[in-house]
């Protein structure tokens, strides 16, 4: 017999927000096959609750994907870096909290990639949310960059820009997988370039 707890009632949009939260995990471990029973088990609640939230499995799973790539805590997390620390502190604390986004982006963006989307607008509203908070995103770190102007050689947003880049290196292998640079390589050649410098 078992003596798992169901959830107590909460209000729609709480139970909207509490099932689309148990959703996330179950989309990056087992993608778009997990099954509503599943869902529902994860979220504490019967199957048949999960269809007076939501018309359907494809629209659930839709909505989870768009939650899961709001770019507020991250972009609240990179605003509370403290201004006090060096540039390279600074992106230093950046680049873990890009990577850490990034590691639960690119499953989801597979999940996505997974779906069956003809004839449906699911797929391309949660793309274009996708998009927009990757936007959100870059303008957040071209923040870092804003208050060292006048030390830069580059307009802020393209010191983002190569910052971003690079820390895309560090995920995915451009050329071979043994050349996958990690977060401090990335930093080092942003900051430093790849040339020697030269002695007088």
């Amino acid at each position: 017999m078992s003596t798992r707890q169901r959830a107590e009632p909460l209000a729609p949009d709480e139970r909207r927000k509490a099932i689309l939260e148990a959703v996330t995990p179950l989309l990056i471990s087992s993608g778009a096959n997990v099954t509503t029973a599943e869902m529902a088990h994860a979220a504490g609640i019967a199957e048949g609750t999960i269809f007076r939230v939501f018309p359907d499995k494809s629209s659930l799973l839709h909505e989870a994907l768009k939650s899961s790539f709001d770019p507020a805590p991250t972009l609240e997390r990179l605003a509370n870096i403290e201004r006090d620390l060096s540039l390279e502190a600074r992106l230093r604390k950046a680049a873990a909290i890009i990577l850490e986004r990034a590691e639960r982006v690119h499953a989801l963006a597979a999940v996505l990639r997974s779906m069956p989307h003809g004839g449906h607008d699911h797929y391309a509203d949660t793309y274009k949310v996708a998009i927009e908070a990757s936007s959100m995103i870059f303008w957040g770190l071209t923040r870092l960059f804003r208050d060292e102007t006048e030390r830069l050689v580059v307009a802020p947003s393209r010191a983002a820009a190569a910052f971003r880049g690079l820390l895309y290196a560090v995920t995915t292998p451009l050329c071979d997988p043994k050349e996958l640079m990690t977060a401090d390589e990335a930093i080092d050649i942003l900051l430093d370039g790849v040339l020697r410098k030269e002695t007088a």
